[in-house]
């Protein structure tokens, strides 16, 4: 017997198990001969709590409710207990999707085709072409305001023959036993789930995004609780911007535009310095390089730099003619870096595969540049005596 299905406020009651059995998966269920625990079914989750103590885990639907337990119970008159902050939870939230739904409909001829209730927030797809934020603030007001008349929400059976007497907005899943919940004067839907009996217990629902899916609009709300939780961590961080910028609260946005404008002028300015600073220090090494046959070789471990920032330097010090630079990072790992100037036939990728092996790396390039990496750091100045020695003996002679 369902019997959430007539009050979804109970939150204590006395049962008897009918069956206690282990599944093939390892998990222990119990059937009862009538439970108030709600399964997993039309996008809303299970209910948890407690059977004689023992942790409900998971509620399953079908034939029989099963209920997943953490471990045996034995005895078969048993005191359960709902967790009553989930499942009050699930209560604002799925009443707030009904009154969300039928006021898409009503404003915009926008149909409910999906629904999630997840543990953080709540989505459904809507059959929108676009959402704007105008249109959020317009069902907002109107939801908000059906929630403060406190209308009343009432479950019952209906026989099938009396489904044409009702401005349903959505038909009917199953042909028996069909469950209405009404919303008086505001919406008529089947439903399974459970929900508060009245629209003043949903508190609040709040849009907080919306993205396009597919050939839908699938909307993100928070109802209640949910809604005071979200309200209070965003109100925490926009007093802490606004105190960082000295401004009013509701000037953190224009505080923080200007900020950012700042940020993006600084970020141009460095660069430029960054780039000048680059090209003086490309000159140095190439000045300072070692002349091996007219060819300058350049040679240079870094603990401060990435393959990118190495790289650039690099390219820089390249546009010189006869040179060849050796670069090398040094971190949790090694990367490497061989570039020659254009007017040389040495075969940069060929140099890196013949030494790449002593730290344990690979990589690869073209005849112009190759990079790599490894893990043997310890071997990192074998590398690069291996490279010079190849180059000085073989390459260069």
């Amino acid at each position: 017997m369902r019997s959430y299905f007539t009050d979804s406020y109970v939150q204590k009651f006395s049962a008897q198990i009918v069956r206690e059995e282990t599944l093939e998966d390892g998990r222990h269920v119990v059937v009862l001969n009538g439970t108030y625990f709600y399964p997993t079914s039309g996008g809303q989750p299970n209910d948890l709590g407690e059977i004689a103590g023992v942790k409900v885990l998971d509620v399953l639907d079908g034939e029989e409710i099963l209920h997943v337990v953490e471990g045996s119970i034995g005895s078969k008159e048993v005191e359960c207990e709902i967790d009553w902050v989930r499942r009050f939870d699930h209560m604002q939230q799925h009443a707030g999707q009904h009154l969300l739904s039928a006021c898409f409909e009503k404003i915009y001829d926008a149909e409910t085709v999906g629904f999630h209730l997840g543990d953080e927030y709540v989505t459904i797809d809507l059959t929108l072409d676009e959402l704007t934020s105008e249109m959020v603030k317009k069902i907002e007001f109107a939801v908000n305001e059906l929630i403060y008349r406190n209308l009343p929400i009432k479950a019952y059976i209906i026989e099938p023959d009396r489904l044409k007497e009702l401005p349903l907005r959505k038909p009917p899943v199953v042909d028996t036993d069909i469950r209405i919940v009404e919303i008086t004067g505001i919406d008529y839907s089947p439903c399974g789930g459970t929900h508060p009996s009245s629209t003043g217990e949903i508190g609040v629902v709040k849009i907080r995004r919306w993205e396009k899916k597919k050939d839908n609009i699938r909307v993100e709300f928070i109802c209640g609780l949910r809604a005071l939780e979200d309200y209070q961590w965003k109100n925490e961080q926009i007093n802490q911007i606004a105190n960082r910028l000295s401004c009013k609260d509701n000037e953190s946005l224009d505080g923080f535009n200007r900020v950012y404008a700042e940020a993006k002028d600084l970020r141009k300015e460095v660069g430029f310095l960054h780039e000048k600073v680059q090209a003086y220090e490309a000159e140095e090494y190439y000045d300072n390089a070692r002349v091996i046959n007219g060819v300058r070789l350049v040679r240079e471990v870094f603990t401060d730099r990435d393959m990118g920032e190495m790289k650039r330097l690099a390219n820089k010090i390249i546009r010189h003619q006869q040179v060849i630079v050796l670069f090398a990072a040094k971190g949790e790992k090694v990367q490497v870096s061989f570039s020659r100037s254009d007017d040389l036939q040495v075969n940069m990728n060929d140099l890196l595969q013949e030494v790449i092996g002593l730290i344990n790396g690979s990589g690869g390039g073209n005849p112009k540049s190759a990079q790599g990496g490894g893990s043997e750091i310890n071997n990192l100045e074998s590398l690069l005596q291996a490279s010079e020695m190849i180059l000085t003996n073989r390459i260069l002679k």
